[in-house]
């Protein structure tokens, strides 16, 4: 075990340029630049409802359909504007006279007549057509550019998340996802002061962990997944003294030693009524 011991205790958003993205097809650029406008969920519906009467219109002309009483025209345009709203809430209202227009020309199959249903189905099947699907996959994905917290914001987190930790520990929850991070804080403060026989114990003490884990592991695994468990049961055993571990077993004893090393100074800071706050605070220069 020491020589495993030894080995591992030294341990705004901006859219990208088309250089980067090469050159786009007409129809993507065309579809990028339809994307770049408000979908209609988020335009006044007088809007939305105006570029429905006038493709509505539009469509009887172009088909030199029988006009439609005023009243039933005002139906079909007030139905079909609430429908597309409802329904189809992504769509640009640029979109709307294309979709029909494509329809009405046989794009999307046959159809019977001009009325509500035909168009929300010229409507549908505009959305799923071939090039407007592309265009929203080939979208450029916005890249955020990280900003990096100052040293006091860095401090404050990391000290937050202690504290943290210490609340679970008193209330008896797990703190195992952040033992890690708080003990390397914590450590890089100088607040932990284990000896090196010490680091040593915790370590084996580790390896036994993880091997009663993966005995109560093996009682349930998989057939496929008793392999690979037997042999890092075989590994973390032998290693104990002093065999070798792979980089990622070594790894799971660090991370392990860790949770123990901080179970037990979160003990000494509640045994001796320790304010771990202001403790921090004095070696913040550490940090």
């Amino acid at each position: 075990m020491s020589n495993l011991t030894k080995s591992t205790t030294n341990n705004s958003a901006t859219f990208p340029t088309s250089r980067q993205l090469g050159t786009p097809t007409p129809d993507i650029q065309k579809g990028w630049a339809i994307f770049s406008q408000s979908p209609v969920r988020d335009l006044p519906k007088r809007d939305v409802f105006n570029a429905v009467l006038i493709s509505v219109a539009k469509a009887f002309a172009d088909t030199n359909t029988k006009a439609i009483t005023p009243q039933e025209r005002d139906y079909m345009v007030n139905e079909l504007t609430d429908n597309i709203i409802a329904c189809y809430p992504s769509i640009r209202i640029s979109e709307i006279p294309q979709a029909i227009s494509e329809g009405i020309r046989g794009k999307y199959g046959e159809y019977f007549g001009l009325s509500v249903v035909s168009f929300e189905k010229f409507i549908s099947q505009y959305l799923l057509s071939e090039t407007r699907t592309r265009a929203v996959k080939e979208m450029p994905v916005p890249t955020v550019e990280k900003v990096i917290p100052g040293r006091d914001e860095q401090f404050a987190l990391a000290k937050s998340n202690v504290l943290m930790a210490l609340e679970r520990k008193k209330a008896g929850k797990p703190v195992s996802s952040m033992a890690a991070s708080v003990y390397d804080f914590l450590d890089k403060l100088q607040l932990l002061h284990f000896t090196r026989d010490e680091k040593y114990d915790m370590m084996a003490d580790a390896a036994r962990l993880l091997i009663n884990e993966l005995k109560i592991k093996l009682l349930t695994a998989p057939a496929y997944q008793r392999p690979a468990l037997k042999r890092d049961l075989g590994d973390y055993t032998t290693a104990l003294t002093g065999g070798a571990l792979t980089d990622g077993q070594k790894q799971q004893i660090v991370r392990m030693a860790k949770r123990l090393a901080l179970d037990a100074f979160f003990q000494q800071v509640m045994l001796e009524e320790i304010d771990l706050g202001e403790m921090m605070d004095r070696k913040k220069g550490a940090f």
